[in-house]
C-alpha cells in the first residue's frame, strides 16, 4: 500500500520547449502540475531555427494540436551540401518525398518563437495557469513523501516529485547532485563544473531570404573545422557559423559583441550558400546575433530520489542533426507513460515505487538514444572536419555512396521506427501504409501494435552493416591519427 494519501503533484523547472510540450502531456494524463520558469517570459531572446522530426508530429496528433504545430513549420524540400572554401556543390537530396513514405509525417523546420508561441496558445487554460514565470530555483528539498522547491524570491513550491526540464546549465541537477553527496548546492551556477564537454561553438542570427535562393532548403558548406549554414522558410531564413575551438573545454562562456564580430571577421569569406559567402548574409541580419557553446555529452546519473531529469538537463546533442528537441520529447513520452501506469495502481507512490519508475525510464532510453547520441556526434564532425577522414567522407565517399539517402533510409530510418508514442491517446492522422513501420502505436489501437516487422528488417541490417563498415574505417583511421 502506498505509505501517503496526498494527491500527485509534478513540479517542472524550466520553461522551454520540452516543459511545454510536457504541460500538454500532463493535462491530458489528469496529472497535477505546476512549471516553474525563472524568465519573466517564455520566449527566446533570439529566434533561432527548430527541426523536428515525424514521431514528433505523432505526439502533437496525439495531444490534438498537430493542426496548430503545422500552421507555424515550413518544410525542408531540398538539402544541399558544398564546399566552404570554393562553393562547389557535394550534394543535393530532396529528404521529404522519402520521409513522409517511410514515417507518415515529413521533416519540418520552425522559428523557435512562434513555436513557442504556439505550444503556449493551444495549452487549456487550466494549463496556462500553472505556469509561474519568474522563479529561479535555487534548492530542492527532498522529504519521505514529498518534495519543496525553494525559488530566488522566497516562493516555496511542494509537490510529489520535481522534474527537471531547466537545460544544460540544469539547477536541478545541481541540487540533485548535491544532495546525493550530502553537499549543499553551489550557491551559483556557475559554481558547478559543467559535465559536458564543448568542441564546437556557433554564430547564428535571422535574416531575409537571400535573392535566388530558393524557399524550403537547407544549405551546409563544410571545411576544415568550420561549417556555414543556411536555411530558408517560407518568409525568413537563419544562418550560423560553426566553429571548432582549439581546445574542447567544460568551461561556461558569455560572449561579447566584440567576439561575435571577430568571428564574421575571421570566417566571413567562407560561403554559407550558392552565391552567398558569410559577410553577404550576415550584412542583412535582422535583430541580435548569438554566440554561444555547443555543449555535447551524457550524464550518468538521471534520478535520485523523487527528483528526476530530462531532456538537456541529462544530454545535449550538437545541433547539426536537429535532434535535441525531438529526443528530449521521447524522455517525456516515456516518462510520463511509466508514471500514468504507476498512479493507475499506487494513487499516492512511495519514494522506493518512484525510484524503481526513474529507474526503468532511464534504462528504457539508453537503449535508442545512443544510438541517436552517437548519430549527432558523427553528424557534427562530418559536417565541420575535425579530422582529414572527415573532410574525405564529406568531400569523396558521401557524395559518392548517397550517403545522404542511405542515412535518410537505413540510419535515421530504423532509429524513427522505434520511438514511443503516448500509450493512452488515439492517433488519428498517420497514414495506413508505411514504408518502415513503427514499433510502438497506442495501446487504445491493438490491432496496429506489433513489436515484429519482418519485412524490413534485412534491408534495415544490410544498410547498417554498410554503414557500420565505413564507420569503423574512418575509426580506425582516426586512433592512428
Amino acid at each position: 500500500m502506498a505509505s501517503s494519501q496526498k494527491p500527485f503533484r509534478v513540479i517542472i523547472v524550466g520553461g522551454g520547449l520540452v516543459a511545454l510540450t510536457s504541460a500538454h502531456i500532463f493535462s491530458k494524463a489528469g496529472i497535477e502540475f505546476i512549471l516553474l520558469e525563472q524568465h519573466k517570459d517564455l520566449l527566446p531572446d533570439i529566434g533561432t531555427v527548430l527541426t523536428l522530426w515525424p514521431p514528433t508530429f505523432r505526439i502533437f496528433d496525439q495531444l490534438g494540436i498537430l493542426d496548430t504545430m503545422m500552421s507555424v513549420m515550413d518544410e525542408i524540400n531540398l538539402g544541399i551540401t558544398m564546399s566552404a572554401d570554393d562553393g562547389t556543390i557535394y550534394s543535393e537530396l530532396d529528404p521529404n518525398p522519402i520521409v513522409e513514405k517511410n514515417h507518415g509525417h515529413r521533416l519540418q523546420i520552425t522559428s523557435r518563437p512562434r513555436f513557442i508561441e504556439a505550444l503556449y496558445n493551444t495549452l487549456p487554460e487550466d494549463a496556462k495557469s500553472r505556469i509561474k514565470v519568474n522563479k529561479r530555483v535555487v534548492n530542492v528539498n527532498v522529504f519521505d513523501d514529498e518534495v519543496s522547491v525553494e525559488c530566488s524570491d522566497g516562493t516555496i513550491v511542494k509537490g510529489s516529485i520535481v522534474i527537471g526540464a531547466d537545460g544544460v546549465h540544469s539547477r536541478t541537477r545541481q541540487c540533485m547532485q548535491a544532495l546525493a553527496e550530502g553537499k549543499p548546492p553551489p550557491e551559483k551556477l556557475q559554481g558547478a563544473k559543467s559535465p559536458f564537454i564543448t568542441t564546437y561553438r556557433m554564430l547564428f542570427g535571422n535574416i531575409p531570404i537571400p535573392l535566388g535562393l530558393g524557399k524550403g532548403r537547407n544549405h551546409e558548406c563544410s571545411t576544415e573545422r568550420v561549417s556555414t549554414q543556411v536555411v530558408t522558410g517560407q518568409n525568413q531564413a537563419w544562418f550560423a557559423i560553426y566553429e571548432a575551438l582549439d581546445k574542447p573545454t567544460s568551461e561556461r562562456v558569455r560572449y561579447t559583441d566584440k567576439d561575435k564580430e571577430a568571428v564574421i571577421q575571421k570566417w566571413g569569406h567562407l560561403y554559407a550558400a550558392p552565391g552567398y559567402r558569410i559577410r553577404d548574409i550576415y550584412s542583412t541580419h535582422v535583430g541580435d546575433v548569438g554566440l554561444i557553446h555547443l555543449e555535447e555529452g551524457r550524464v550518468d546519473k538521471w534520478s535520485w530520489k523523487r527528483i528526476v531529469l530530462v531532456s538537456d538537463a541529462v544530454r545535449k546533442l550538437e545541433p547539426h542533426a536537429g535532434l535535441g528537441y525531438n529526443s528530449g520529447l521521447v524522455d517525456m513520452v516515456v516518462l510520463v507513460n511509466m508514471l500514468r501506469n504507476l498512479l493507475e495502481t499506487e494513487p499516492s507512490p512511495t519514494t522506493k515505487e518512484l525510484e524503481a519508475v526513474f529507474a526503468n525510464y532511464q534504462k528504457d532510453r539508453l537503449g535508442d538514444e545512443s544510438a541517436v547520441h552517437t548519430i549527432s556526434i558523427r553528424r557534427a564532425r562530418q559536417t565541420a572536419w575535425l579530422t582529414p577522414f572527415n573532410k574525405l567522407m564529406c568531400k569523396y565517399i558521401a557524395p559518392w555512396i548517397n550517403l545522404a539517402y542511405i542515412g535518410v533510409v537505413y540510419i535515421w530510418g530504423p532509429v524513427v521506427s522505434r520511438v514511443p508514442v503516448l500509450e493512452w491517446l488515439e492517433e488519428k492522422s498517420l497514414a495506413k501504409t508505411l514504408q518502415i513501420p513503427y514499433k510502438y502505436y497506442p495501446l487504445t489501437d491493438e490491432s496496429r501494435h506489433s513489436k515484429d516487422h519482418g519485412s524490413y528488417r534485412w534491408p534495415i541490417y544490410t544498410g547498417a552493416v554498410t554503414v557500420a563498415a565505413l564507420t569503423a574505417v574512418g575509426l580506425q583511421y582516426y586512433r592512428r591519427i
